[in-house]
């Protein structure tokens, strides 16, 4: 039995976009189980992601000409999460990892490496800080065994299912994992900054900047769009 479980979603758009890539590329260097959560029928394997629907046709009709306050282009990765967990993944695995599908792998990923280099062990959430922004989200390995791992999750989709998002700065994903965590944090709970040790980077691409020989996240449209990250050389 695996004890990581990796997950992404991504609908049409972003399967034709980069989405394909990512699959290709997780079934050479993927070393761990993966699902994929979708609104839409792709030609890969996936799980029916049906948990933001309700919040989409509510939001839908909301400005989303800032990514800062498109709440519902950044709903898909905090519902196919919680979504996960409620498939009840934490019985079967100790660890979910989530990975953004517009992520193309270079080397594998396997169970040892996800322990060496994301997972501080006791934290209830591994992310990646950047000081003075908000989190990067594109690597997020979450501690299915912790006390208050379901208590998080959902506060996270109380603040969707509620729309009480909109009374935060901002409504994107990241910024909403960061806000409940740092609730949480207040709390005594423990998180754990896997870049924490690392100084401001160029553009903010952190995940590249630590782990670029090993993965590659097209963050942006400009890296979507090139197929790769310019802050290293195309594989």
């Amino acid at each position: 039995m695996s004890k990581t479980l990796a997950i992404t979603t991504m609908g049409q758009a972003q399967y034709d976009l980069y989405g394909k890539r990512f699959v290709e590329s997780a079934e050479q260097h993927l070393k761990i189980p993966l699902v994929i959560y979708s609104e839409d029928l792709l030609e890969c394997k996936t799980t029916h992601l049906t948990l933001q629907e309700d919040f989409v046709k509510r939001n839908s009709h909301r400005p989303n000409n800032n990514f800062k306050y498109d709440a519902v282009r950044f709903c898909y990765k905090p519902y196919a999460v919680c979504q996960c967990v409620d498939d009840y993944v934490y019985e079967e695995h100790d660890r979910l990892l989530w990975i953004d599908a517009d992520t193309h792998f270079l080397k594998d990923i396997t169970e040892q490496w996800i322990t060496d280099n994301l997972d501080e062990g006791g934290a209830m959430l591994n992310y990646f800080g950047r000081p003075n922004y908000h989190s990067e989200t594109g690597l997020l390995l979450f501690n299915l065994r912790h006390t208050q791992i379901i208590d998080y999750l959902r506060e996270i989709q109380r603040l969707y299912d509620t729309d009480e998002l909109y009374m935060l700065k901002e409504w994107h994903d990241s910024f909403i994992w960061d806000s409940v965590r740092t609730q949480f944090e207040s709390q005594g709970v423990k998180f754990n900054n896997i870049a924490q040790d690392i100084a401001k980077v160029p553009g903010g691409h952190i995940i590249q900047y630590m782990f670029g020989d090993r993965l590659d996240h097209k963050k942006g449209r400009r890296r979507k769009q090139q197929g790769y990250s310019h802050e290293k050389h195309k594989c």
